[in-house]
């Protein structure tokens, strides 16, 4: 283990690097799972779904990259190597603690890690990829979030909420809801256009 001083270097990396994760984790479970019945009503999955849609290889890039993001900066945290920044280096017997009760989904993060690099398929959705419930990854970053701050309480009493990796959530709400009124008012537009404008049996071509 190393000295305190660098300990505290190490914590305050991995402070960004688990709020990264967080927040792309919480962008891909947006894009991701807003399409999935028994998560939410059918009549907002079809409104997702139907959004989505609109710019399809957008949401599809979008939706890879949040995976990608959040399941290597997640699986960053128990690297092993000497020449990286780790987890282990702080407290090695606390983290092997951490990741034999979290086993199922640490190793369920790194088979997708090898799916993703081993079958470079841009056009994949996450369905593709044999992963777990959002139930079982939300307790997951609750556990390392429980965990990070056991161990900076230690080094320098300090304590992090990681509340603002809730924000991508609103913001792609928000981008939904965008998208759904620009997309009625070009519909709109087009009407407008084609079945009036260039209508040669409207009333000012007639009366």
């Amino acid at each position: 283990m190393v000295e305190n001083e660098n300990r505290k270097e190490i914590l305050d990396y991995f402070r960004l690097n688990i709020s990264e994760a967080l927040s792309a984790y919480n962008g891909w479970k947006m894009i991701c799972h807003s399409k999935w019945k028994g998560i939410l009503s059918q009549t907002m999955v079809d409104r997702y779904v139907e959004i989505q849609n609109y710019h399809p290889k957008f949401f599809v890039s979008a939706e890879r990259a949040f995976l990608i993001t959040f399941v290597m900066l997640s699986l960053h945290s128990f690297d092993k190597r000497d020449d990286s920044f780790s987890l282990y280096k702080v407290n090695k017997e606390e983290l092997e603690k951490f990741m034999k009760d979290n086993d199922k989904v640490i190793e369920c993060l790194k088979s997708v890690r090898n799916e993703l690099f081993a079958h470079r398929d841009n056009e994949a959705s996450t369905k593709k990829y044999n992963i777990l419930s959002i139930i079982d990854l939300d307790l997951f970053f609750k556990n390392l979030i429980e965990f990070y701050n056991k161990l900076t309480s230690v080094i320098d009493d300090s304590s992090t909420s990681f509340a603002n990796t809730e924000e991508i959530k609103r913001d792609i709400e928000l981008l939904f809801m965008n998208l759904y009124r620009g997309n009625a008012v070009r519909k709109r537009e087009i009407d407008i256009k084609w079945l009036w404008e260039e209508n040669k049996k409207k009333a000012s071509d007639i009366i």
